[in-house]
This record gives structure tokens, C-alpha cells and sequence, in this order.
């Protein structure tokens, strides 16, 4: 019972900050801002949706073909990642995601292989977005003297380079076996059992160097749609001052933000890092609450195309050819 609503009290932190900010922000001014709103960019922000998911979709089946799962086609992955943007936007932290799995499962994919699979490409995406965040700290160096900014730059640069080079690592079982050793030295010895249970689920994760660069390749080409669809929405808003480096950080926390169970739909937390942000380059909060709606609006399409999709392809009770 008290599990139960320690889950229900973090899932309302999302919606109960959304609510502080509309409240003490004047609602005839998220209005006129939004009146304002060029729609051409918005329209191709959403438009650009079946590039997203293809590419998902792509590096969903190299994962899988690495896992030795034969998977279906990239179309036919498509579908299924659709209908898991639906699931994953109307669950805390994304966790409905994970369902796509069922859609794939049969006597030769079982269960644990396909969920790994989606934890697999969960980090990839961690990755991408960890180093946009990190670029975004970037933004902040204008602040500072010239001797500051470079070092600021230079360190977030390098976090960025760090983070990202560490993704083919764990995906090359030889590489990732030597850090998982280095790293198991430095645990106390009571930990060790967890840790080795953790780590163990790698073990069916054996990626050579071209399928690694295929992946990383794809991780970019995705998060590169989605800072691109969300850059639009700021040129949409005519938010000119904030900078390249500032949005694609944005972009990251955003995301990395969503995938907490604190929250549905980003309700809230969109807010929070969009109203620091604007402050920054002195927007009013009205510029950012706006902002946030039109972010609402590409997983709002998520979520109801999302619902289409799976209305047209239900997830199947047994899945014997193994073809959604």
C-alpha cells in the first residue's frame, strides 16, 4: 500500500509543477504567445514523425539481429515502435515501451532477450541525450570571462566525447568485459553478487565493430530528428536569442527528465527546464509554458497516431511466424 502511493505521489510531481507554473503565470499572455506561433515550422516538426521512428526502427533491428532474434522487417518494426510511442507516452517514465516486446515474442524470441533488447536501445538513446545535455552546459560559458567559457567549453566537450565513445564500448563484448572488470574491483565484496547479476545480462549482447558504428550511426540520425523537430518549434515561436547549443541541451534534460517516473507525457517537467532556460536569455515564463505546448503537441501526435496504429495491429496472443 505505501509502495503504491510512494509510485501514484512521484507520478504527480510532473502534472502538480505544471499546475504552479499556469498559476502564476498570466494565462492572456501563453495566449498571445501562442498567437503569434508560425505554423509552417510547427507542421514540418510534426511531419518529419516517420523519419523518427524509421530510424528507431532501424536500430531496433540491429539490436535485435545481434541478439540473434531474426527480426522482422525495418516497416514492420515501424509499426510496432509506433504503437509503443503511444504506450510509452501514456505511462510514467515510458515504461508502456517496454510492451512493444509482446508484439515480437514467439518460441524462438522469448521474453527476457526482447526486453533486453528495448533496454539496449533505451541506452542508446540515454547516451544521445546525455551528450546534448551536456553540450547545453555549454551555453552558459557566454556568462563568463573568455578564460572561463573555454574551460567550461572545453570540459563539456569532452564529458559529451566520453559519454558517447562509452556506448560502443558496451556494445563490443571484449571492451565492455574489461570495463565491467575494472569497475567490479571497485565494489565492495557484498555487492558483488548484485553487480554480477546486472552485468551477467549482457553476456547475450555481442556486437562486432560494424554493427557497433551501425548503431552508433543510428543513435545519431535520431537524436539529430529530434533536436531538428525541436529547433523547429523554437524557430516557430521566433525565440531567437537562445542559442543552438542551449536548445539541443534542452533537448537532452528534456528527455532524460521524461524517462523518470515523475511525470506522464512530460506534463511539468518540459515546463521546468524551458521556463530556466527562456529566463536565461530573459523571455517571459508565458514564452515558455507556450513553448511547452507546442512540445505537448508532438507527443500529443505520438499518442494518438500511436492509438491508431494499435487499434489496427492489437498485439497478438501467440505470435507463431513471428511477424507482426
Amino acid at each position: 500500500m505505501q509502495k503504491s502511493l510512494l509510485r501514484w505521489t512521484l507520478r504527480l510531481i510532473g502534472p502538480v509543477l505544471f499546475v504552479l507554473f499556469l498559476w502564476r503565470t498570466d494565462i492572456d499572455a501563453i495566449l498571445l504567445s501562442l498567437h503569434d506561433v508560425q505554423w509552417v515550422p510547427v507542421a514540418v516538426s510534426l511531419g518529419l514523425m516517420p523519419i523518427f521512428i524509421v530510424v528507431k526502427a532501424w536500430r531496433w533491428r540491429i539490436i535485435l539481429a545481434e541478439l540473434g532474434l531474426n527480426p522482422p522487417s525495418v516497416w514492420t518494426l515501424s509499426r510496432i515502435y509506433t504503437v509503443g510511442l503511444f504506450l510509452g507516452g501514456t505511462t510514467p517514465g515510458q515504461s508502456g515501451d517496454f510492451v512493444k516486446a509482446l508484439y515480437l515474442r514467439n518460441s524462438n524470441r522469448k521474453m527476457p532477450s526482447l526486453l533486453f533488447s528495448i533496454f539496449v536501445e533505451r541506452l542508446c538513446d540515454v547516451a544521445a541525450m546525455a551528450v546534448m545535455a551536456f553540450i547545453g552546459l555549454s551555453a552558459l560559458a557566454a556568462n563568463f570571462d573568455v578564460q572561463t567559457q573555454m574551460t567550461l567549453q572545453t570540459t563539456t566537450t569532452l564529458v559529451a566525447v566520453v559519454i558517447f565513445a562509452l556506448l560502443p564500448i558496451l556494445l563490443i563484448r571484449k571492451s565492455r568485459e574489461l570495463l565491467f572488470g575494472v569497475l567490479r574491483r571497485l565494489i565492495p565484496l557484498r555487492f558483488r553478487p548484485n553487480y554480477d547479476a546486472i552485468t551477467g545480462q549482457f553476456n547475450a549482447l555481442d556486437i562486432g565493430m560494424k554493427p557497433a558504428v551501425r548503431l552508433v550511426l543510428a543513435t545519431m540520425g535520431s537524436a539529430l530528428s529530434t533536436a531538428v523537430r525541436i529547433w523547429l518549434l523554437f524557430a516557430a515561436m521566433n525565440i531567437a536569442r537562445v542559442s543552438l547549443s542551449a536548445i539541443l541541451g534542452a533537448t537532452g534534460q528534456i528527455s532524460l527528465l521524461q524517462a523518470l517516473p515523475i511525470s506522464v507525457s512530460g506534463i511539468g517537467i518540459r515546463d521546468v527546464v524551458l521556463v530556466a532556460l527562456l529566463r536565461t536569455y530573459d523571455y517571459p515564463d508565458a514564452y515558455a509554458l507556450a513553448l511547452s505546448g507546442l512540445f505537448l503537441l508532438i507527443n500529443v501526435q505520438h499518442i494518438i497516431v500511436g492509438f491508431l496504429f494499435s487499434l489496427r495491429f492489437p498485439i497478438p496472443s501467440e505470435n507463431v511466424n513471428g511477424d507482426a
